[in-house]
């Protein structure tokens, strides 16, 4: 099909288009599809991006297209060729010559067709991938030096993300939602025994959360030594009573497994380890040892507690016990700042985690819970109770950082503001693409952390923490990942708009200096000498729970037990606060 449409002027050193790892013809009628239909644009950019190309001048205008795309401007010539000012001259050279003959050709083109010419740049793209691969597998299978496993694992993961690619990517209209919809709901009245949620065993979280739903995301946060791990297994064995043969994986990255099963028992039997001592339950005969911890007999718990372990690993303990037991019913990470490769910088780290068990949680359709620690802000309140912008994966501001104050109607330092200053700053509705006032609720830290310095084209700059996000064309990315290609949205305050700007220089090592910390809801954003900042991790968590108890702080009521669960967070259900009550000798939470 293609080659009768394009000539060979589009690479005349071949003559034919069926090459090893990459088609250009495909590429070429990609691009002048977008160019000819904007409707088609709309759909290609939906299914694709750049990495399916394998001509760096193909790849450099299909970027340019979907910057123009987002930018709500007309895909034609001169604005593509405006577009790419930014790349490196001889790339321009090539683009404008790539774009001319493109321009000249007018093809006719169906939504059948693009889909066609779209499974053959993911299957060249695939290709690609594995023939890559394969070198480096034999590179280590013939190497004189052995292998590492950390290798392996990489070679694992970009395996795995190659075969995703061949995914269709599909918008579904909500009627072809229904019928699926409608079955589930008729086997739920039919079979009044099913549950479709997993029920935590606390009532009045229960009907906050609509119970635990398969697929979602949820994180328990707190201080340390408050009590997360003890939720959390009080949580699993609640769920373990409710319904026999559960089966429950425990991560556990922190605390060993002898010491987890130490805790189980304590909270299945009721009983302190101290007391079960001296029961000599260890001598009991099988039947009583039953009867004593029924939860623990009659469900299939898995603990593991390797560390350090990531995201590859869990996929693998997971699929195996999944094969096994055909479903799994909850997942439990203790804790997500464990997770990973401890040589690894953990802050550059963290959002991809969250992004990865959100995928996890719908790969496997089953609740993921990760315990989260929060940052020091509470110690520094005189109301020390937790609050969702203390969930942060400590992305801060240098302190000479300034921002628009409605009140003074003109920019201040963030160090400058008075103690406990409320007021209206520009934030940003990613939603509606909408510029709104929103509430600024100043939270200062009394750390120092190493800090780099950006400038834009516009003359714009920042000085921050490498894992502070910006807002770019392709969504919130951390300074440190930032690269030549980015665009960077910029605040205009007298258009009150914005724009998407490039890097001037590559990002620069300051110093380590005192750093600040906002907190603006709802949207979680606001703007920093002018640079849409955001820096919060629960974004892609579906439900936030932060835990509080009073004699954490205090001491002077030690006999005071209460325990406050803070729904902070809850896409499908409500907020609010869920009373209950710790047993410290037993390290359980009760109703």
């Amino acid at each position: 099909m293609a080659k009768d449409r394009f000539s060979q002027e589009s690479n005349p050193s071949k003559n034919s288009e069926e090459y090893f790892l990459y088609n250009p013809y495909a590429e070429d009628l990609i691009l002048t599809s977008i160019l000819s239909n904007k409707h088609l644009a709309s759909y290609i950019f939906s299914e694709i991006d750049e990495k399916l190309f394998y001509i760096l001048t193909n790849k450099i205008i299909f970027q340019s297209m979907q910057n123009i795309y987002i930018k709500e401007k007309t895909i034609n010539s001169i604005n593509i060729i405006d577009n790419l000012q930014e790349y490196q001259l001889a790339h321009i050279t090539l683009a404008k010559n790539k774009i001319k003959f493109l321009t000249s050709k007018n093809i006719p083109i169906s939504i059948e067709e693009i889909n066609g010419i779209i499974t053959i740049l993911k299957n060249k793209f695939i290709k690609r991938n594995l023939f890559n691969l394969s070198l480096e597998i034999n590179n280590i299978a013939l190497g004189k030096i052995d292998y590492d496993i950390q290798q392996l694992d990489k070679i694992q993961n970009r395996l795995s993300e190659t075969i995703k690619i061949n995914s269709k990517t599909s918008l579904t209209q909500v009627k072809d939602l229904l019928p699926n919809l409608l079955e589930k709901m008729r086997q739920k009245q039919t079979y009044s025994n099913a549950k479709f949620n997993i029920n935590t065993g606390f009532i009045n979280l229960d009907y906050h959360l609509n119970e635990l739903e398969k697929g979602n995301l949820i994180i328990i946060a707190g201080r340390p030594s408050i009590g997360k791990t003890a939720f959390s297994l009080s949580i699993m064995l609640n769920i373990c009573r409710s319904k026999p043969n559960m089966t429950i994986v425990f991560f556990s990255l922190e605390m060993s497994e002898i010491q987890i099963m130490n805790r189980l028992m304590s909270i299945d039997s009721g009983l302190p380890l101290s007391r079960l001592n001296e029961l000599e339950v260890y001598n009991a005969q099988p039947e009583i040892l039953e009867n004593c911890f029924p939860s623990l007999y009659q469900s299939s718990i898995y603990i593991i507690d390797n560390n350090p372990i990531k995201i590859t690993d869990i996929i693998n303990k997971l699929q195996i016990i999944y094969d096994k037991h055909k479903e799994i019913d909850l997942v439990i990470i203790d804790y997500l700042q464990l997770l990973g490769d401890s040589r690894d910088n953990r802050a550059q780290e963290i959002g991809k985690i969250t992004r990865e068990l959100k995928k996890l949680a719908r790969q496997f359709d089953v609740p993921i819970i990760t315990l989260s620690q929060l940052n020091r802000n509470p110690e520094q309140r005189s109301n020390k109770k937790p609050l969702l912008s203390d969930l942060r994966e400590s992305g801060c501001l240098h302190k000479e950082t300034f921002i628009h104050c409605k009140s003074f109607e003109s920019t201040q330092h963030i160090s400058r503001l008075p103690k406990d200053f409320y007021d209206y700053i520009p934030s940003l509705d990613i939603n509606l693409n909408y510029i709104k006032f929103s509430l600024l609720k100043q939270f200062s830290s009394n750390a120092t952390k190493h800090l780099y310095q950006f400038y834009l084209n516009n003359q714009s700059y920042l000085i921050a923490t490498a894992n502070h996000k910006l807002l770019t064309l392709h969504g919130w990315k951390r300074i440190d990942l930032l690269n030549k290609f980015d665009r960077i949205a910029s605040f205009i305050p007298k258009k009150h708009n914005l724009q998407f700007v490039a890097l001037k220089k590559d990002i620069q090592y300051i110093s380590k200096d005192y750093i600040w910390d906002l907190s603006v809801p709802p949207f979680k954003n606001f703007f920093a000498n002018n640079i849409v900042v955001h820096n919060s991790i629960e974004q892609d968590a579906d439900v936030v729970l932060l835990l509080y108890r009073n004699d954490y702080y205090s001491t002077n009521d030690l006999s005071d037990n209460s325990a406050e669960i803070i729904i902070a967070k809850n896409r499908n259900g409500s907020t609010g606060n869920v009373f209950l009550t710790f047993i410290p000798e037993i390290t359980k939470f009760e109703q």
